[in-house]
């Protein structure tokens, strides 16, 4: 038998017969081997057009065999169909969570066969074995991070056709704990301030805490984005592995109109004559990126270099320790205290609805009732106060 490969059209071999063979690789199985189909012809060329009518076919996924398509192998499919239309953000997290959670230990099972059980027993196993010797299981936040995605699939593969129940639905999901996040109080805040009008981070500073506005949305402002005294928020700087990267933000709703007081709007024009001497230092160096909150030479302030310097800013500063996320905790809670309702704060952060602005800082809200609480005697002084002033 001799055979001949042509390029980008699988294999093509002549028998020793005279006939021709041709084959490509269909997909790959739950083991990662490679399955094959072949056709046969009298000619060379008939055999090629067979082979592309084949590849045609492969990429509609008409080929794969849906009785015996294993998790893997479905996912893949999944993946290709969906991933157009997703952020690049969003594309990258599956696939780790894919390769790192879901394919080691249900892949290789067949699609139609994966019972509410199977997929127990895999959650089970990442709440409470370490992928690695010495390492500490899954946190929970991960794990049901995983189970979501793989529920997202299996529905798809649901309206496919591919399986008639979706066995994800039977299993109790794992609880996820709710992060305590941490705020500051007013003379923190007022510290930190004082402590950081010279350092370059203090218009991001001044304008995380009076906006509530999120790392990326900071990282990714543009001047441009800035016109008579409100903020469109246009742009979000996100990671892709350790690659920063300026997408669109995160949501419908994460595009807003934020107004900004006097005082933000001082501490932003500081900030740009700083930015304006560092582009004269920079000389050559300087790139002209339009970023508000730029490096030293003007190009993306990578979010982890931003995550560096601030907690060098708060030992300088000798405040309490916090995430620069919760700056944004932070803005609500104040502005909370301060009356604005849970309408108001859920626009200003960007929050799908109310109701998750509510749940969220539900304590903060409830803190504010209870200051809002008056005797009978405080009501009746307001009330003489008010007729005093209508008289």
């Amino acid at each position: 038998m001799s055979g001949k490969r042509s390029n980008g059209e699988g294999s093509i071999y002549q028998l020793t017969d005279g006939s021709w063979r041709g084959s490509i690789t269909v997909q790959l199985d739950g083991l990662g081997r490679p399955k094959r189909k072949s056709v046969r012809g009298k000619t060379q060329k008939e055999v090629r057009e067979k082979l592309k009518h084949l590849l045609r076919l492969r990429d509609e996924n008409a080929l794969i065999d849906s009785s015996r398509m294993t998790i893997s192998e479905f996912l893949e499919v999944w993946i290709r169909d969906t991933n157009p239309n997703l952020k690049a953000t969003t594309a990258h997290k599956r696939g780790d969570v894919i390769r790192l959670y879901v394919a080691p230990h249900l892949g290789r099972h067949q699609l139609q066969k994966l019972t509410p059980l199977d997929i127990q027993h895999w959650q089970t196993n990442l709440l409470t074995t370490p992928r690695k010797e010495g390492a500490m299981p899954l946190n929970p936040n991960t794990v049901a991070g995983a189970m979501t995605l793989l529920n997202t699939a299996l529905k798809h593969a649901l309206q496919l056709g591919l399986i008639h129940r979706n066995p994800a639905d039977a299993v109790k999901r794992v609880k996820v704990p709710r992060r305590d996040f941490q705020v500051w109080e007013p003379s923190e805040v007022q510290r930190l301030i004082v402590a950081v009008q010279d350092d370059r981070l203090y218009g991001l500073v001044y304008l995380a805490l009076t906006t509530g506005m999120r790392r990326g949305e900071l990282c990714g402002l543009q001047w441009a984005d800035i016109t008579r005294g409100v903020i469109t928020v246009r742009h979000n700087c996100v990671l892709v592995g350790n690659t920063a990267t300026i997408t669109t933000p995160k949501s419908e709703k994460s595009r807003r109109r934020i107004p900004l007081p006097a005082d933000t709007l001082e501490a932003l024009r500081l900030h740009r004559e700083r930015q304006h001497r560092e582009r004269d230092a920079a000389g050559e160096d300087w790139q002209a990126t339009d970023l508000v909150f730029a490096s030293s030479i003007g190009t993306l302030y990578h979010p982890r270099n931003l995550l560096r310097d601030w907690y060098v800013l708060l030992e300088m500063a000798k405040v309490r320790r916090i995430r620069i996320h919760d700056l944004r905790h932070t803005y609500a809670s104040l502005a909370i205290y301060q009356g604005l309702d849970p309408k108001s704060v859920a626009d200003r952060l960007g929050h799908s609805r109310a109701s998750l602005t509510l749940d969220l800082y539900a304590h903060v809200f409830e803190e504010q009732r209870e200051r809002a609480a008056l005797t009978l005697g405080e009501l009746m002084n307001r009330s003489e106060s008010t007729d005093g002033l209508q008289r």
